[in-house]
């Protein structure tokens, strides 16, 4: 087969599996999107607790789902070699893992309040976000467990029920976000910190359907997972933890990095946190279109390792970097002719929105690059090399990203005065440029080690 037509073949395979993810992955970007347009509705502190909530618990769920995430390049190598019971095996050792995972988490709760503390947030502010926690922790059980349900269903070619439970998610979200922000039908008015219960049992709700759709389906009868059900198998584990640990790695490292800057930037009081929540929630729902092409590339890269085709493997990570590099040449126009609409509906106070406009320009410039790296790091997975991208983006994000941003953050660069958000939004676009070309050189070499050993 010549390679326009090969182009053409993995374009639309990649297309039919990354579609549902991408839109799963969108309707999870609008939940953040819906939170902070309703909390900033009651008012710019409210809007502030909930930026400072999910600055914490977001990196720390990111960074436990991309453990649990290790399932997916198992599960789609033994889907490509027709191994049903491995799927079984390890869909059930992932579960496990997933349910002891979202237990330790819990444990990290009381660290928050002394970062708080120390990043000089007011006493008001840091018991509203305490309490937004307090609801999205309890929710993270069901938001691990679904997530290692739909990594299962995704990885054998069943991606769209995930779809379907995420925008049912969103109707959820906002029903419970406008009775516990405001206190309608006698549920006590939490403000911003609703949103973190609301969240929370939108989660049950999802795990309770996603559950259901794979007892009943017929298409999950070949490698059924609610029968025979086992303990959890050490060798397993350890498996997944050795391709895991270094997934959710990465991920702290990169979103952290993101998210961490609510905390940095809380000295310069809550319209600066507000307007970073805000262009932060456009550029996260924008990472989406890339992000679900990755996370289509791992299983995509798998599969043909798995069926003994290093070259198709090869050619799907690069004809997958090039999808997403025409992706984000699309978005970037749009980015730049709507962003005063856009953040218009996220607050009606001026200085956010005017401090929110500015820093989506941000976004527009590292679309190319942010599209490189994270396709290149779902291309990595795919061939189980995981630690590789941790070191990438630790360097890359904490070693350079933010100590520059910290820099001219608080300092300014020649005179200038302290920059604030915007010197920690240039560090951020610095780390991205360098995690690309890291992670490309990577793939490159992984790639053809395994064409050169296959």
């Amino acid at each position: 087969m010549s390679r326009f037509p090969l182009f053409l073949a993995e374009s639309k395979a990649l297309s039919s599996l990354s579609i549902p993810i991408i839109l799963s992955q969108l309707a999870y970007s609008l939940l953040g999107v819906i939170d902070t347009l309703m909390s900033g509705h009651a008012g710019a502190t409210e809007q502030a607790a909930v930026a400072l909530g999910v600055a914490f618990w977001f990196p720390i769920f990111l960074t436990l789902m991309s453990v649990v995430q290790a399932l997916s390049p198992m599960v789609a190598h033994h889907h490509g070699a027709g191994d049903n019971r491995a799927i079984v095996h390890d869909t059930q050792n992932a579960i496990w893992l997933a349910l002891v995972l979202s237990v330790l988490s819990l444990a990290l709760l009381p660290l928050v309040r002394p970062i708080l503390h120390w990043a000089q947030i007011t006493p008001a502010l840091a018991d509203k976000t305490m309490l937004f926690l307090w609801g999205a922790m309890f929710g993270m059980p069901a938001a691990l467990l679904f997530r290692a349900l739909a990594f299962y269903s995704a990885s054998i070619n069943r991606p769209k029920p995930m779809m379907y439970l995420a925008f049912a998610a969103l109707g959820f979200n906002a029903l419970f976000n406008w009775l516990l922000i405001w206190g309608h039908w006698g549920l006590p008015a939490l403000g911003g910190a609703g949103c973190g219960w609301a969240s929370a049992i939108g989660m049950w709700i999802s795990l309770a359907a996603m559950a259901v759709w794979t007892i009943v389906s017929p298409d999950y009868r070949a490698c059924y997972i609610w029968r025979d059900w086992q303990r959890p198998q050490w060798l397993t584990q350890r498996s997944l933890l050795r391709i895991g640990l270094p997934m959710g790695g990465a991920a702290l490292a990169e979103v952290g990095a993101f998210t961490s800057v609510a905390v940095f930037i809380g000295r310069f009081g809550a319209e600066q946190i507000a307007a970073h929540q805000i262009a932060l929630n456009v550029a996260s729902l924008l990472f989406m279109l890339p992000m679900g092409l990755a996370a289509s590339t791992t299983i995509r890269v798998s599969q043909h390792l798995g069926s003994g085709e290093p070259r198709r493997a090869r050619f799907a990570a690069w004809t997958s970097i090039l999808l997403g590099l025409i992706i984000a040449c699309l978005a970037i126009p749009a980015i730049l002719l709507g962003r005063d609409a856009i953040v218009a509906g996220f607050s009606t106070d001026e200085g956010v929105r005017g401090i929110a406009s500015r820093l989506i320009l941000f976004a527009a410039l590292w679309q190319l690059v942010d599209a490189t790296q994270v396709i290149a790091v779902g291309a990595l997975r795919g061939y189980k090399m995981t630690l590789w991208p941790m070191l990438v983006m630790f360097v890359a994000f904490w070693g350079v990203g933010l100590p520059l941003g910290t820099v001219l953050g608080y300092y300014g660069v020649a005179g200038s005065g302290p920059l604030g958000v915007y010197g920690f939004w240039s560090g951020l676009v610095t780390g991205l440029f360098l995690a690309a070309i890291g992670l490309t050189f990577g793939l490159r070499k992984v790639a053809w080690g395994h064409v050169r050993g296959g």
